[in-house]
Formats: C-alpha cells, structure tokens, sequence
C-alpha cells in the first residue's frame, strides 16, 4: 500500500515589485540557498494546467554540497568514507496555485518540518528572482476550527500582535477594511500589537468573530459590526496574509496561542501524481474560500 504523509497548506504573500510572473521564473530557473550546513533548492518542476489555470508541481529539495557515504572495499575487508557531492538529505514534493497564491507540501518529519519548508521555498524563489526591494514570504494558513477551541479555552486575553502584508487575489470580508487601509498607504506589511498593561483582559470577541465564520451559511453570512483593527489583523493572518498571535489566561497560567500552530492540513500520497495532488489543493482552498466568504 503507498504510504501517505501529511501536507500542509500556506499562502504566497508578495511584496515590493514582486510579482507572479517573477514567483513563476523563479520555480522555472532556481538558484540554490545554504542554510546551517545544509544546501536547498527546487528539482523535477513542472508546469502544467487544467484546462483553465496553470500551476506548477515540484520538489524542494534539501541536500549535502559536501556529502560522504560508506563503501566497502572488499580486497582490503574494509568499510571506507567516500565523497558523494550534492547527496540528497530529504525532498518535499509541492503544489504551487498562482490562482489563490495556494502552496500544498509534504511535511517530512525531522528533515523539513512545516515552519522550515515555508521559509526555504521562500528563500530559494527570493534568491533566484533577482529583483531589488521585492520578496515573498509564505504564511500558513490557519486551521479555525483548531484555532477556536484554544481561543475558547482561554479566561480572557491580554496581547494580541499581527504582521501582516496586503492580499492578493482574495480576502475576508471581516478584514476588508484593513485591507483598503494598507492598499491606501501603499503599505507592504503593518505590525500591530495591543497589550493590556493594567492586569484586565482586552475587550475582544475574537473568538466568537472566529465561531461565526465557521457557523455562517451563504443564506445567512456573519456579518458583525466593523472589527477592531488587533481582531481583524489576527483574522488576516489566519487566512494566510500574515503571522500573529494572542496571549491569554487560562486558569493560574498564561499562554500563547499562534495562528501559525494550528495549520489547515490534509494527508496524502508521499509520492503523488501532480495532477491529483493539485486536484486535491485546489478542492480544500475552494472550501477555505467558502466557508470563510472569501472575495476577489
């Protein structure tokens, strides 16, 4: 039986002058980045389409520059080290949408864990595309339903702290205002941070804003009065434009809650087709775009 594993879902934030066509040169002529020892970089792409969009599968590689491997030397009954350039440590095969900027890819435990995946594809587009004062990042997005029982499981909250970068193509309505605010400063990314400092909790109903989302229906939508800018950046980070987090009192204790922990996630195939992997992505981030009443 082919094993499966677990893929994770992020989103491909732009900024400066970068654009899709550079994201898409990028995957087509990668460079490579090093990073502790250990050398990165895209193989196996291709770029394909389903009729009416393209997008491009492959793998992101993490590999040795200076590998060794056992050999044995049978007239001298000997095993001996032997110098293996360029060995593969580990690979991740990808999916890569342009149409909801949507990335799928292989969690491989204890050689490309999710976090580092996201910051290695980032850094190899990053160093291939050439352009100046432009980047991406990618920004995972959040799984609500595993958000919201930890925000429901907290006494109150006492931080909450956003960064978060403009969206391209889609938002959430609950953050559409702060998204017209930042394309009205021409702002790339917009950090906000709120903190109680008398010892009360904030006035914030970020969990129930997060429970309507989950509970609307296309006949009757949340449709809550305009958010406060701290709950609407942390919505805007768990639907993939960001990273952000909320402090809060559970019990005697005081914990942290990331958008970035709870990640929407799906198994399948650790060797897939490229057509059923992207089938499969495109599938979940229509019913992310659904259920969250996401807008072009």
């Amino acid at each position: 039986m082919a094993k499966k594993g677990t893929y994770y879902l992020g989103r491909v934030v732009k900024t400066g002058a970068l654009d899709t066509d550079h994201i898409k040169a990028s995957l087509r002529s990668p460079n490579s980045v090093s990073r502790y020892g250990s050398a990165w970089t895209f193989v196996d792409i291709q770029e394909l389409t389903d009729g009416r969009s393209t997008y491009f599968f492959g793998r992101l590689v993490k590999y040795d520059p200076k590998g060794e491997v056992s050999v044995v030397d049978p007239e001298q009954r000997k095993e001996v080290r032997q110098s293996e350039p360029n060995m593969t440590i580990a690979s991740s095969p990808f999916v890569y949408v342009p149409e909801y900027q949507g990335l799928s890819f292989l969690h491989v435990s204890n050689q490309i864990e999710h976090s580092a995946f996201m910051n290695r594809w980032a850094e190899v587009v990053n160093a291939s595309h050439h352009q100046i004062l432009a980047e991406c990042a990618v920004d995972p997005i959040a799984d609500l339903r595993s958000f919201v029982r930890k925000l429901q499981s907290l006494d109150g909250i006492y931080r909450v702290s956003a960064s978060v970068s403009p969206p391209n193509p889609m938002f959430g309505p609950l953050w559409e205002e702060l998204k017209e605010y930042l394309a009205k400063r021409r702002t790339d990314r917009m950090k906000v941070e709120e903190d109680s400092g008398q010892g009360t909790p904030i006035d914030t109903d970020l969990a129930e804003h997060v429970q309507g989302i989950l509970d609307q229906t296309e006949e009757r939508p949340y449709e809550p009065e305009p958010l406060p800018i701290g709950d609407a950046a942390i919505l805007m980070a768990a639907d993939g434009y960001g990273k952000g987090y909320v402090r809060g009192r559970q019990g005697e204790d005081f914990i942290i809650i990331r958008t970035s922990e709870t990640v929407r996630n799906f198994s399948f195939l650790r060797d897939p087709e490229p057509q059923d992997l992207y089938r499969k992505t495109v599938e979940i981030l229509e019913r992310i775009r659904e259920e969250r009443h996401m807008e072009h």
